[in-house]
């Protein structure tokens, strides 16, 4: 965060979780992603983890703060309940 990278070692030990299936489902925040980014979320899917993008600030059109916070949180159930990934809103 803020043009800081993680250390290899915490690089490795979230690959990791993931290989070692310590994790029910990846969150990430589908406004700002980067290649670690997207190379979590080709791991966590080569895992067979759910990957959920979610959103930092209210995404628009469409969208109130109600049905915004409700639709991140089914998207959430849907993963951890039926392993269902939704990486767009």
């Amino acid at each position: 965060m803020n043009g800081v990278d993680p250390s290899p070692q915490s690089v490795a030990a979230q690959r990791a979780l993931f290989t070692g299936h310590k994790v029910k489902v990846l969150l990430y925040n589908q406004q700002v992603t980067d290649t670690l980014t997207e190379s979590f979320i080709t791991l966590a899917e080569q895992n067979h983890i759910p990957v959920v993008g979610v959103y930092e600030t209210m995404p628009e059109p469409g969208y109130d703060y109600q049905t915004w916070m409700q639709t991140e949180v089914q998207d959430l159930r849907e993963a951890v309940a039926d392993h269902v990934s939704t990486e767009h809103l």
